[in-house]
């Protein structure tokens, strides 16, 4: 059996959902299950969110300027309304991160091809404020191999949505200027100018549209799109009331219980 034949992706997936479903952590997927290319672990992901009720968005995010992209569908139960109350105890870390998020009003086409920035925008019907929860299924999850990761959805928690910002064009965002300010219990606890590790946002809706597409799965309306950290990462604690605002582009909160 090769690491990445049907049989192991089944293998793995059962593994990664239990540890969803039962909060427990996995130290990582054993030898012979851990997907050996961006394929096999978007294979994973795809079949484990289909397993977890199906989605609700994405999640897309490049540790550089220059790198491809990545990318995660969200689990439909993990995207949730503004000021939501989450349970801590459920996530082994909570890694807080205030992102841009856009709305879709229209589906894209099944085509990549079709996929072009300028009918990505166009599908755009609303700007939002979002907090993701960084949480992994891995208890040594920044040891884990990125493709590990990869199917794990991106080490996605939680997406929590704010209320839509009126009057923004979302072809005229420009992230690599944006200052994004996190709050705890009205206290600041960070302030960053710049720090979307993507630079300019727009380039993975430009990316995301054609890539998801080519899986399969290609955004429609309804579903919100968050395009990585504005803030850098800040480990939550249980307790807590966040409030997070990137920039102008509205606030959005949540609390740690």
């Amino acid at each position: 059996m090769t690491p990445d034949s049907v049989a192991a992706q089944a293998a793995a997936v059962d593994l990664l959902e239990a540890a969803w479903r039962s909060h427990t952590l996995l130290e990582g997927l054993p030898q012979g299950l851990q997907p050996t290319s961006s394929a096999a672990a978007y294979a994973l992901q795809s079949a484990l969110v289909d397993r977890l009720g199906g989605h609700a968005g994405w999640k897309v995010g490049a540790p550089d300027a220059q790198s491809e992209p990545g990318c995660s569908m969200l689990p439909r139960a993990c995207v949730l309304a503004d000021g939501a109350r989450i349970e801590a105890a459920q996530f082994g870390f909570r890694g807080l991160e205030v992102e841009i998020g856009f709305e879709f009003g229209e589906d894209l086409p099944a085509d990549p091809a079709a996929c072009t920035f300028e009918r990505i925008i166009a599908a755009v019907a609303a700007v939002r404020p979002t907090m993701e929860i960084v949480a992994s299924r891995y208890s040594q999850w920044r040891t884990r191999r990125a493709l590990e990761q990869l199917a794990d959805l991106g080490s996605h928690g939680v997406l929590v949505v704010g209320a839509p910002v009126p009057g923004i064009n979302p072809a005229d965002i420009d992230s690599t200027t944006l200052e994004a300010v996190l709050n705890c219990n009205g206290t600041e606890v960070t302030r960053r100018r710049g720090a979307n590790t993507a630079g300019d946002v727009r380039r993975l809706l430009a990316w995301l549209g054609p890539h998801a597409a080519a899986r399969g799965r290609p955004i429609r309306a309804g579903d919100i799109v968050t395009t990585g950290s504005c803030s850098g990462l800040i480990e939550g604690a249980a307790g807590e009331r966040y409030v997070g605002a990137p920039g102008t582009l509205g606030r959005v909160s949540l609390s740690l219980v």
